[in-house]
């Protein structure tokens, strides 16, 4: 293997630490901001998803270097390998976990925090928002069950390729 395996390597490993270190704490993110006094919510939330969108370009690349690395290994390193194509599967979940639970939940997440952050109208009171705040609660949970499971496959796509078991 050569210096191109080592820098897809690099490459990959960087990826890594700052798509998915960024994302890691997306849950507390979510908690803390909620139990903010004196509002501006959304506002942090509201960064932490522009933040975040980078994160996940930069899981993409992480997942695009590290097939180029193996097929660049020389044949050291291929999809036959139980622990190689585990990875791959455990990051291709991930993603799916991604966008096919967190992010739904988080939109509407959002959209209640934006709309109870809003003053209240005439007619409203904390009685007529209180089913909005309930709500609100329950898809903090789905999110964070969300970012839990991700953080989960994620250690266990690093363990994968740490201990490359089977190799």
């Amino acid at each position: 293997m050569g210096t191109g395996f080592n820098v897809l390597v690099v490459l990959h490993l960087v990826c890594v630490v700052a798509g998915f270190g960024a994302l890691a704490y997306n849950g507390l993110y979510v908690s803390l901001a909620q139990r903010r006094t004196g509002g501006g919510t959304s506002a942090v939330l509201e960064v932490n998803k522009m933040v975040s969108g980078l994160a996940e370009a930069l899981v993409y690349a992480a997942i695009l270097f590290g097939i180029a690395a193996v097929g660049a290994s020389h044949k050291q390193y291929g999809f036959g390998q139980a622990w190689v194509s585990a990875a791959l599967a455990v990051a291709v979940v991930d993603v799916g976990i991604l966008h096919g639970w967190i992010r739904p939940n988080q939109r509407r997440y959002m959209a209640l925090v934006q709309k109870l952050e809003k003053p209240m109208g005439p007619g409203e009171s904390a009685e007529t928002r209180a089913p909005d705040a309930m709500e609100l609660q329950r898809m903090e949970r789905r999110v964070n069950l969300g970012w839990g499971a991700f953080n989960i496959l994620v250690i266990g796509a690093v363990y994968l390729m740490v201990f490359k078991p089977g190799h």
